[in-house]
């Protein structure tokens, strides 16, 4: 097997995580920082400059020197899942046998909590997304409507105009596992009445309302695109730290919870196959939202 070099790799690597995997920009980011920490780590310390070359005793090394540096346990834990990405593709594409992370285990202490934003980050996300485009609109009732109900951004991006009853403010749900219903704010029927007017309007004969949420096409969003979507107004809104879809979901189950909802009623809401999923949560009610 060829020995190719590892920044070699980390870079074939990086460009399949953006274009082939549709990974976002902050999250590609993330992970060119995080390889490229290990690639120097690796020629420095263990002098191995080949992805080949490196087994589970220096991903171990690797660990025990970042800890050793003060490097958070949440840091630590987002390099762990990046280098286990990088290797699950090298092995992919036959570029080594088997990864060397396959056997070093997550410490308990690195389990990443869900990222949660504050009420004053949720305001600076509202207040840099203009009202004047339907674009415009548009985003800003995926940001109330992902927040205040707290489904998926997969979800999200099906659903047609037809599944909202917006007297009850409530919205059918369906996942291809489960249907459920959820319920939704009055900041999102406002601007889910304003958004599906001005689309009308923009594109006339091409307006589907089974399709709520349509890129300049007219055609359905993609989750790429809600993606770069969050990582524009994020820059704008100065949050310096990644953010997704997930992040609003998350808090939305911490607000909820911190409003004193019932655990087992915010399974429901949240769809839940199980309440473990939904326990962790508990652990960050405190949150100051």
């Amino acid at each position: 097997m060829e020995k190719r070099n590892i920044e070699r790799d980390i870079k074939d690597f990086l460009y399949f995580a953006e274009f082939g995997d549709n990974k976002s920009s902050n999250t590609v980011k993330s992970m060119r920082k995080d390889l490229l920490q290990l690639a120097q780590y690796l020629n420095e310390i263990e002098r191995v400059e080949s992805s080949i070359d490196v087994d589970s005793v220096m991903i171990r090394g690797f660990i025990a020197f970042l800890q050793e540096n003060g490097i958070t346990k949440r840091t630590v834990n987002r390099k762990l899942s990046s280098i286990r990405s990088f290797f699950k593709y090298l092995v992919k594409n036959r570029n080594v046998n088997q990864s060397p992370v396959e056997v070093v285990a997550s410490p308990s202490f690195l389990v990443e909590k869900p990222d949660i934003l504050s009420l004053d980050e949720i305001n600076r996300l509202r207040d840099v997304i203009s009202l004047k485009t339907a674009n415009g609109l548009r985003d800003r009732l995926m940001l109330e409507l992902l927040y205040s109900s707290g489904i998926t951004s997969t979800e999200m991006l099906g659903v047609g105009e037809k599944v909202f009853d917006l007297d009850r403010r409530e919205l059918y749900v369906t996942n291809g596992k489960s249907n459920r219903v959820v319920f939704f704010s009055e900041r999102t029927r406002e601007f889910f009445k304003r958004y599906v007017d001005s689309k009308k309007e923009k594109y006339g004969e091409r307006y589907n309302p089974d399709i709520l949420f349509v890129n300049g096409s007219a055609t359905r969003l993609s989750d790429r695109s809600l993606r770069r979507i969050i990582d524009r107004y994020a820059e704008r809104a100065g949050i310096d730290r990644e953010i997704s879809p997930y992040s609003f979901r998350h808090t939305f189950a911490v607000h909820m919870l911190n409003n004193g909802m019932d655990l087992l009623y915010l399974k429901e809401l949240m769809g839940h196959a199980t309440l473990e999923s939904t326990r962790v949560y508990q652990e960050l009610i405190e949150v100051k939202l």
